[in-house]
């Protein structure tokens, strides 16, 4: 018979009701445990305790559940000599509520970071020079529980999140632009050595978002987005009406927010700028370590082939501040074209033709050059707009006032009852950001150029 242990959860998660989700097995810890081992270090092992509790913050995540598992373990190594050891691991599985799975396409989402442990990221990491900034994944598939993903706990190697509500610095920020630009260097790279590979890599990707199943629900949930960001920015508005002319800009995109940022997640993208992108890269999904040195990306639900920039506006126009992006934005674009194309020296610098090497590497060099990366980070502008009015509510919750998306369906869109929902529980720190945002997409031209361009 089979041995389970069920345990007490806290932050809002079930407690001892042994709800099948928060449920995990000793043997499936013993299988999961051999997993990362060789096949004959262990003579025997077991597993005497399994301490289950919430594996992020309250607020911290939407899509799944996440549970960090602690295994207290018993093993006999070949050489006879007994062990005790513990091991911690991140589970997710799937949300149980099937009506929030359906309207979130949820499903479709668990399936898409399966496919990105199992197939995607095993093929970018054979062909990379270096180690990519993902977590290990141990496992990645179902079992008799349903789907799961099983992952190196990044907190016992003193990866952290940051909190939310607070923009990141510009320290962060270098460090994640590093790693983006080494991520898409592999795209890069084996786009120009093996067409063909990447090109079925890239067929593995699902768009979730912005693809016909997605279209009915995504449009509604824009659109309650901006007509929130206007609320808010109609009640930041001061006498002197100074966000009178942004207000006004930000009306005329009402029924057009999601083929604006469909356009620009899957058309005009050029095919030789398109890369393997994260797709989420805001601050939720980003573990810093302890000297911000180093960033690892978590959550690849929404991964995606796109221009490469959007990973850059989805961090800068979800996760920092005004400031810090007009003092820095020009700054990051050169560490990240920089470390881009040391990335790409790493990749080509096995050839046994130098002359080829330095032929390929001038070829990159001209089409990444500054100016063709900011005018490429200028024409996506439009998508750090709408990422912010989707997004910066979630991102500014306080923690005790988080929506309970169980009891939310598609008709609270088309209603306007999750609007109300919502305005009752934003923070002044939301109204700030949107408001900073819009002035910054209004002083840049941005909002004007979306009202003259028929889309």
């Amino acid at each position: 018979m089979k041995q389970e242990v069920a345990v007490g959860i806290v932050g809002g998660f079930v407690d001892d009701d042994r709800d099948v989700y928060m449920i995990e097995r000793k043997d499936t810890i013993v299988d999961i445990i051999r997993m990362q081992q060789k096949a004959d270090l262990w003579q025997t092992l077991s597993v005497d305790l399994v301490d289950c509790g919430p594996g992020s913050r309250e607020g911290d995540n939407y899509m799944s559940i996440i549970k960090r598992v602690v295994a207290h373990c018993k093993a006999k190594s070949s050489d006879g000599r007994n062990h005790v050891f513990t091991i911690s691991l991140i589970f997710k599985r799937q949300i149980t509520n099937p009506n929030r799975r359906m309207l979130f396409r949820c499903d479709a989402a668990f399936e898409n970071e399966i496919t990105a442990y199992a197939s995607i990221i095993p093929v970018l990491q054979r062909i990379s020079p270096y180690d990519l900034p993902y977590p290990k994944c141990v496992t990645a598939g179902s079992d008799d529980h349903g789907d799961r993903i099983v992952l190196e706990d990044l907190t016992t190697s003193g990866y952290a999140m940051e909190d939310r509500r607070i923009g990141l610095s510009f320290e962060h920020c270098m460090a994640v632009m590093k790693e983006l630009a080494k991520l898409h260097a592999v795209s890069l790279a084996l786009k120009h050595t093996q067409p063909r590979e990447f090109a079925d890599v890239c067929a593995k990707v699902r768009e979730i978002v912005y693809c016909p199943e997605a279209a009915d629900f995504y449009t509604h949930s824009l659109e309650s987005s901006l007509r929130g960001a206007l609320d808010s920015l109609r009640y930041s508005n001061s006498s002197e009406g100074d966000l009178d002319e942004p207000i006004r800009a930000v009306e005329g995109l009402t029924g057009r927010l999601y083929r604006i940022m469909s356009g620009l997640v899957c058309n005009g993208v050029d095919d030789a700028w398109r890369v393997i992108s994260h797709g989420d890269t805001w601050v939720n999904n980003l573990m810093f370590s302890a000297d911000r040195q180093h960033v690892k990306l978590i959550d690849l639900q929404t991964m995606r082939c796109t221009t490469p920039v959007l990973d850059i506006l989805h961090l800068l126009y979800t996760s920092t501040e005004r400031a810090m992006r007009e003092q820095h934005v020009t700054d990051l674009l050169l560490q990240y074209r920089r470390t881009l194309l040391e990335a790409l020296k790493e990749h080509f610098c096995s050839y046994d033709d130098p002359a080829a090497a330095a032929s390929t590497m001038r070829h990159f060099a001209e089409m990444f050059s500054y100016q063709r990366l900011r005018a490429e980070y200028d024409r996506c502008l439009p998508y750090g707009l709408g990422i912010a009015m989707w997004l910066l509510p979630a991102v500014t919750f306080n923690p005790d006032q988080i929506p309970d998306l169980d009891a939310v369906t598609i008709n609270d869109f088309k209603t306007k009852k999750h609007d109300k929902r919502i305005a009752q529980m934003v923070s002044v720190n939301y109204h700030t950001r949107m408001r900073d945002i819009a002035l910054e997409m209004y002083d840049q031209g941005v909002l004007q150029r979306l009202n003259t361009e028929i889309i």
